[in-house]
């Protein structure tokens, strides 16, 4: 774990003005999909310590440096440091490195007992559920937390391996993990997966991997696909322990794809996040790529993109995060360090390294699902 912490020293009678600019940094923070990190103000030092001081967490050294990429490429923050420049006597930026060996002696493991309890002899198992999209009946899987709801809740996107007739269909590990942290999930399975009907999408999408009509069909495919998770957030509705207010949507490589296109749908979810969204298929793809581009400008929620630095490529990570940089949209872009030796196991990265992106996401989760709780 690395923490960041900032410390201002403000000029006589600026203290006030200090902390009210070291607020407005933070809101400027959040617009741009970060953290926004915990301010404190001085209680009186017996050695003239600082006026204000701002620290935040990150749970890996990528992190902490994909954070401060991200402020130094905006212009609103890079004004909001000039602004705070002319306040100040002095300023200090400390970084932090977690005391590992201390960790393992107890306080995380405390976290994780304080997560785990609710859930500690409880099965992971969800109750099947049914929603219209167009013509089709659809299924899904639907999992709460212990305790009383109405719960915030995450529609969950699986990639394209869910294939008709498969005994793997409810996907609990994911489904456990939010739950540990009190959320929903609901994961639904797309027209032609699992046990939803329809045509699978290699039947739609049945020219040549890298042709220009594989692009046109797989990006027309994905769209319709996105349909559907739309028509999940739809029924979702019908559930009373489910609040309707607090729904975000995430998924991995075609399910991260359909995440952000169903995303910039509609404004009805709060929040998205898109693990390894068509990292398989973006160099190849100009159409898929255009049609994700374009839905990346049309958000108008916060997104989090995320990958494995050994995916089958980060450039879709790269590009849209570049792309929602340039439209003012907040997000935030992280790539891990490598998961696994190969490129598909760094491609499962979401379904496989929740203990890795989870100390990340959470924050963000809550962020957007819990803010009007």
């Amino acid at each position: 774990m690395i923490v960041e912490r900032t410390q201002y020293y403000a000029r006589p009678g600026r203290a006030e003005a200090v902390l009210a600019t070291r607020r407005k940094a933070s809101e400027i923070r959040a617009r741009l999909g970060l953290q926004r990190g915990v301010i404190s103000v001085g209680a009186g030092h017996e050695d003239g310590g600082p006026d204000v001081a701002w620290e935040c967490a990150f749970p890996t050294p990528e992190a902490h440096q994909a954070d401060l990429q991200v402020r130094a490429a905006s212009p609103e923050f890079c004004a909001v440091r000039t602004e705070m420049g002319a306040l100040l006597a002095r300023f200090e930026r400390h970084v932090w490195r977690t005391d590992d060996a201390a960790a393992s002696a107890g306080a995380p493991e405390a976290d994780a007992r304080a997560d785990a309890g609710p859930l500690a002899g409880r099965p992971v198992v969800p109750r099947v559920v049914h929603f219209p999209s167009g013509a089709l009946e659809l299924t899904g899987y639907l999992y709460t937390p212990p305790g009383a709801g109405p719960f915030p809740c995450l529609v969950t996107n699986h990639g394209s391996s869910i294939h008709q007739g498969t005994t793997d269909v409810c996907r609990p590990g994911t489904a456990d993990l939010l739950m540990r942290w009190g959320y929903a999930s609901l994961l639904p399975h797309r027209r032609g997966y699992g046990n939803s009907p329809g045509p699978g999408w290699r039947q739609e999408v049945t020219a040549e991997f890298g042709s220009p009509e594989y692009d046109t069909q797989l990006a027309r495919r994905l769209e319709a696909e996105s349909l559907d998770v739309v028509a999940a957030l739809d029924g979702l509705a019908g559930h009373p322990d489910i609040d309707i207010r607090r729904v975000g949507v995430m998924g991995s490589s075609f399910g991260g794809v359909v995440s952000l296109l169903a995303a910039a749908r509609t404004d009805r979810f709060a929040c998205a996040v898109d693990f390894a969204g068509a990292a398989m298929n973006w160099e190849r793809t100009p159409t898929l790529r255009a049609t994700m581009l374009e839905a990346a400008r049309r958000l108008r929620i916060p997104i989090y993109l995320i990958q494995a630095e050994n995916d089958y490529s980060t450039v879709p990570t790269l590009e849209l995060a570049a792309e929602l940089q340039r439209n003012g949209k907040p997000h935030r872009g992280t790539i891990f360090p490598a998961f696994g030796l190969t490129a598909d196991e760094g491609h499962l990265f979401a379904q496989n390294g929740g203990m890795v992106w989870g100390p990340a996401v959470r924050p963000f989760l809550d962020r957007w699902l819990r803010q009007s709780a």
